[in-house]
């Protein structure tokens, strides 16, 4: 990391030699009658070719100038690299005695280098290998010399010598260079201009360049224009240098570029460059392109040995959509046109070839506000990120629903298509990117909006790594409840699996469904728990393997645009071949409580054990909902309370007494008024076996009432029987008290007789 200190001896040098020649040939010789020796020399040591047609002229006092004109340069016998018209300057001559170097102006016009690297890396200005075995042997002679000259005692340590150059030009510098490694073409065209160059002082340099690049055949061209203007300073003491009030601006264009015309702008009010430390430190640097602006300062330490760095960056605000559109980006199909279209962020980050560390990462976009933490290693990559924001619509940026034509194709719900959910031929999940994911994320987010779903506050921990996802938990307040939920994404296998275990306390169902779906059939306060688990990497493919068990209680709530009351009195109705007052019935079917256990096999759920209770209603249930097809074919069994059901269908009390069988049948997109019906033939038959209990109740009354009249008929004449009985058995004592009484006056009379 010595070439500053070596490249400013090496011109020091350069120059002196120079100056301190054309002196002693100025006094003494033409130099253009050593043109051939100068040749033969320059390719006897150093293998150079050297083509001098025009003259050579100078000046003397009080500066010594040289003009040659007309110069190539070529190493050994290969084609001339470097040619130039005409090569001029001039050295103070009285300041070489002091050991400075005074040029006033150094001007190269015309210069023009045709650099090629072949197949195998080799570039033309490269010495042949015997030059460089030469070189190496000129470089241990010197290494010999140095040790003896240190043996013989120490040696004057050697001084850089002042120099001051009032001007180096370059004029249309043009450079050619070809690369068959690489199959690129790259020609420019330049001029440099320095001024009042001294070591460790700033002097102005203005530079500007243009490039064209293309592949070896001139096709596909990129072109650049670009202007660099700064102080440089050069410290070859400390072989460090500094560049202030840098200020670069580009022009590109070409048509592989993203687009094209594009410009661009630099500028940095100070950048450091310590070689020996191999550091880079750049402060006040800002960059404007395509609409963008970046603020940064940006440290760096052991560049090239072990990359330390760090680096604080402000993205002003900047329009999203407009240079997605400039650098012909597809936008996607958003239904708010507002959206994207207002970003910035700040970053603050630092790192090493093996991790970086980001944090804070500020970003805002559009309303939302973002604020994150994230340290990623590199080998092997592994990251672990948290992200907490607020305010995130995400529906401005999906695509406006589109509603399917009436009447054509197949019969498709209004809330498939509102959802957007992709066809058939296009997978959910990006497995590939998910099996090379390997890390943690941690997010909390407020207010998310996501078709149509309003969510108060979302927060997950997540694992990936080889394949597999975790999150655990997975919590949302939502709807004035809660939701809580562990979920595993596994894409090792041939098939994506997604396993869940959801959980969800007091969620208001019905503006939920209303959001999310489109669908308001049930209201109530939601509970929830049980298993999910699913397989496939397509809507209808994880629809149709869904598997799972749920236990679900919604309480004080309501079948929406569903009147039970109202269906079993249409039922009764039609049976009696009446009509119903519909003035009388509410548009919904309010409850205390609706319980049921859910059993979800391939796609379709069945609700055995249903129940619905409230003050008027009593409803069991069981059916099937097809999610596959978003369909219900389900059977309710409704009991009225006598008061209610008697006083809107007027029937008796005991028809208040039936469970009435309704039939909830149809897609999830249709009217619910009429998804729901009487089961007129279960009505039917409820009524005929209600006959029929009617008959055998009064011939059983008959039975009682004949059998009660002939008990009493028994009984009437058994106590005829008995009264009878009693009157002659009555009679019959009369009768014989009368006759003994007879007989006791005739034995008086006979015993008066006696006597």
């Amino acid at each position: 990391m010595v070439w500053i200190k070596r490249l400013s001896l090496f011109v020091v040098g350069l120059l002196a030699i120079m100056a301190l020649l054309l002196a002693y040939v100025m006094l003494f010789v033409n130099p253009n009658d050593f043109k051939d020796e100068l040749k033969s020399v320059a390719l006897e040591k150093a293998n150079v070719s050297l083509r001098l047609d025009g003259d050579i002229s100078w000046s003397f006092f009080p500066w010594l100038g040289l003009e040659l004109e007309n110069i190539g340069v070529a190493l050994g016998d290969d084609p001339e690299i470097v040619q130039f018209d005409r090569a001029e300057f001039g050295v103070a001559i009285l300041p070489l005695l002091e050991r400075k170097i005074q040029v006033n102006k150094v001007n190269l016009v015309n210069l023009k280098a045709r650099l090629n690297k072949d197949a195998q890396g080799q570039g033309n200005w490269q010495l042949e290998s015997s030059t460089v075995a030469t070189s190496k042997d000129d470089s241990t002679a010197q290494t010999s010399a140095k040790a003896v000259t240190q043996a013989n005692g120490p040696s004057e340590s050697f001084k850089i010598p002042d120099i001051q150059l009032d001007e180096l030009r370059i004029e249309n510098a043009q450079i050619l260079y070809r690369d068959e490694q690489t199959k690129q073409l790259i020609n420019a065209v330049l001029n440099v201009q320095l001024n009042d160059v001294q070591w460790d002082k700033a002097w102005p340099m203005v530079m500007d360049i243009a490039v064209t690049q293309s592949d070896l055949q001139g096709q596909s061209p990129v072109k650049a224009k670009a202007t660099l203007n700064a102080n440089l300073t050069v410290f070859p003491e400390r072989e460090s240098l500094s560049l202030d009030s840098l200020v670069l601006s580009a022009d590109l264009e070409g048509d592989n570029l993203p687009t094209s015309p594009m410009s661009a702008k630099v500028s940095a009010v100070n950048v450091e460059l310590d070689l020996p430390q191999e550091n880079v430190l750049a402060e006040g640097v800002a960059l404007s392109v395509l609409g963008v602006n970046v603020d940064a300062k940006i440290q760096a330490y052991q560049v090239l040995s072990d990359p330390q760095f760090s680096a604080v960056l402000s993205v002003g605000e900047f329009n999203p959509r407009y240079l997605m559109t400039r650098l012909k980006l597809p936008l996607p199909e958003m239904s708010d046109d507002t959206a994207l279209t207002k970003a910035r962020a700040d970053i603050i980050f630092e790192g090493s070839s093996s991790s970086i560390t980001a944090q804070p990462i500020s970003i805002v976009l559009d309303d939302t506000k973002i604020e994150a933490n994230a340290v990623v290693a590199l080998s092997p990559l592994r990251w672990d990120v948290s992200v907490a924001g607020a305010n995130l619509n995400l529906d401005r940026y999906l695509p406006t629903p589109v509603e399917p034509a009436d009447g054509k194709g197949k019969e498709t719900s209004p809330e498939m298509v509102a959802k957007d959910i992709p066809a058939d031929d296009s997978d959910l999940i990006p497995v590939e990117l998910i099996r090379g994911l390997n890390g943690h994320v941690g997010l909390v987010f407020e207010n998310i909006t996501f078709k149509k779903l309003k969510i108060d506050k979302i927060e997950l921990d997540s694992t990936q790594a080889n394949g597999l996802v975790r999150v655990s938990p997975l919590k949302a307040s939502l709807y004035k409840g809660s939701m809580s939920s562990t979920m595993n994404l596994d894409v090792r296998g041939r098939v994506p699996s997604i396993d869940i275990v959801p959980s969800i306390e007091g969620v208001q169902i019905q503006p939920l469904l209303v959001d999310f779906m489109d669908m308001d059939k049930i209201a109530g306060a939601t509970y929830l728990n049980g298993e999910l688990s699913a397989k496939g990497n397509r809507i209808d493919s994880l629809m149709s393997s869904l598997q799972g068990d749920l236990l679900i209680d919604i309480k004080k709530g309501a079948l929406v645009g569903t009147n039970l009351t109202k269906t079993v009195c249409e039922g009764i109705a039609t049976i009696r071949k009446d009509k119903i007052d519909e003035l009388k019935f509410g548009p919904d079917t309010p409850f205390e409580t609706m319980r049921f256990p859910a059993r979800i096999v391939d796609g379709q759920v069945s609700t055995p054990g249903l129940k619905i209770s409230s003050a008027g209603v009593q409803v069991t249930g069981n059916g099937v909902v097809s999610l596959p097809n978003s369909s219900l074919d389900y059977q309710a069994n409704v009991a009225i309370a006598g008061s209610t059901l008697d006083q809107a269908c007027q029937v008796n009390e005991k028809v208040t007494q039936l469970a009435f069988p309704i039939v909830c049948k149809g897609q999830f997109s249709d009217d619910p008024a009429g998804l729901c019906r009487p089961d007129i033939k279960g009505f039917g038959q409820l009524f005929a076996d209600l006959a029929k209990a009617e008959l055998a109740e009064k011939a059983a009354e008959e039975k009682a009432r004949l059998k009660e009249k002939a008990e009493a008929e028994k009984e009437r004449l058994k106590n005829k029987v008995d009264d009878e009985k009693a009157r002659l058995k009555a009679e019959f004592e009369e009768k014989r008290q009368a006759e003994e009484e007879r007989a006791k006056e005739k034995l008086k009379e006979k015993l008066k007789s006696l006597f």
